[in-house]
C-alpha cells in the first residue's frame, strides 16, 4: 500500500472515513429527506425511489447496518406544544409557508410501504409516521433506548440535545459524550454568521436562553436588560459545568423577567418517554427550592391550561 506521495506521508493524514464497527442503528429524522425528495421530482414513484436512496446515503456516511426513519403527520398534535402558554405560540410563523405538493403523499407512501411489507424498499428500514409526537420526540426516545449501539442524525438542530450518538454532518463524523450534559461552542451557518452548536443538555439551556426563531419559541427575553443571542449564550453558558448550575443560571434569569421559563421549556424540550416532559426533565435537577416550587407551581397552572384548551377542542368537535 502506497504510504507517502509527493513527499507526503500519507499515514498522517485523518482517515476519510470511521472504521467499521458492528450492528449499528441510525435514527433518522425523514422530514427533511422527505421534503428535499418531494421538491426535487414529479412524480410520486420518483420521490419514494429519491427519499430511499438519501437515506440510504445517511446510514453509509454514518456507518450504519440500519435504519428507523422518523416522520411527522399532516395535523400532527405536537404533544400540545401549541397549548402552552409560551412568550409567542409555538410554530406560529410556520403557516403561511407552502410546502411541496409531493410531501405529504411521499410521507403517507412510505410508511404504508413498510407497514405492507413492500419488496421494493429496503429491507433494513424500519418507518413510523408520529400523528401525536413529533418526529423529533421519536428521535429521542429512540436515542434512549437504543444508546451507544445507535446514532442520531437530523437537518434539525433541536436534536442536539440528545444524549445518544450523534452525526456531525459539517465533519462526517460521530460525535459522543460521557455525560447527558454535554458542551456547547460556536459555529457558523455558509453565510458566516455566528450560530451554537453542541451536544447533550447543555445545548437545550443554550435554547432555552436564546429561543429557536425557527419554532418561533422567544426563549428569555432579555438577560438583565440585554437581548442575548447567540454571542451572549456562548459567553455565559460555555463556562458553565454543571447541569444544575445551569438550570438555576437560567431559571433565575427568567424570574427576575418575570418570564414563564416553564412553558418555553415546554416547547423546546424533546420527549425521552410517552411520560416525558420538560418538567419531568427539570424535576430531576437540584433546584434551588424557590425555583423548585415556582416550577411545580407552573406545572400545576399549565395543566390546568391544557385541560381548558383540551375541553375547548372537544366541544368543538361535538359542534
Amino acid at each position: 500500500m502506497r504510504t507517502h506521495w509527493r513527499g507526503r506521508d500519507l499515514t498522517a493524514l485523518p482517515p476519510q472515513f470511521q472504521a467499521p464497527v458492528g450492528q449499528r442503528t441510525l435514527i433518522i429524522d425523514g422530514d427533511g429527506p422527505a421534503y428535499r425528495a418531494a421538491s426535487t421530482v414529479k412524480t410520486l414513484p420518483t420521490a419514494i425511489r429519491r427519499f430511499w436512496t438519501l437515506i440510504l446515503e445517511q446510514q453509509f456516511l454514518a456507518n450504519c447496518t440500519h435504519s428507523r426513519i422518523h416522520l411527522t403527520q399532516r395535523g400532527c398534535l405536537k404533544a400540545h406544544r401549541g397549548l402552552y402558554p409560551s412568550f409567542w405560540k409555538y410554530q406560529d410563523s410556520r403557516k403561511s409557508k407552502p410546502k411541496p405538493a409531493l410531501l405529504e403523499p411521499l410521507r403517507e407512501a412510505v410508511t404504508r410501504a413498510f407497514e405492507a411489507g413492500d419488496p421494493g424498499m429496503p429491507e433494513e428500514f424500519w418507518v413510523h409516521l408520529h400523528p401525536f409526537w413529533e418526529a423529533d420526540d421519536g428521535i429521542i426516545m429512540d436515542g434512549v433506548a437504543f444508546g451507544d449501539s445507535c446514532v442520531v442524525s437530523s437537518e434539525d438542530k433541536d436534536m442536539r440535545l440528545t444524549s445518544a450518538p450523534y452525526f456531525e454532518r459539517t465533519t462526517g463524523l460521530v460525535d459522543y459524550i460521557d455525560n447527558r450534559f454535554g458542551y456547547i461552542k460556536e459555529g457558523y451557518t455558509e453565510a458566516g454568521k455566528l450560530k451554537v452548536i453542541g451536544h447533550g443538555t447543555k445545548f437545550f439551556w443554550a435554547q432555552m436562553l436564546m429561543g429557536d426563531s425557527a419554532d418561533r419559541v422567544r426563549g428569555l427575553d432579555r438577560l438583565d436588560g440585554k437581548l442575548i443571542a447567540e454571542a451572549g449564550t456562548l459567553d455565559v453558558l460555555r463556562p458553565i459545568r454543571d447541569e444544575s448550575e445551569a438550570a438555576n443560571f437560567v431559571l433565575a434569569a427568567y424570574a427576575r423577567n418575570k418570564q414563564n421559563p416553564l412553558a418555553e421549556a415546554e416547547c423546546l424540550w424533546l420527549r425521552r418517554s410517552a411520560t416525558d416532559s420538560a418538567y419531568t426533565y427539570l424535576t430531576e435537577l437540584d433546584l434551588l427550592p424557590p425555583l423548585r416550587q415556582w416550577i411545580d407551581d407552573l406545572d400545576g397552572y399549565h395543566q390546568k391550561v391544557l385541560a381548558a384548551a383540551l375541553a375547548e377542542q372537544d366541544e368543538g368537535k361535538d359542534e
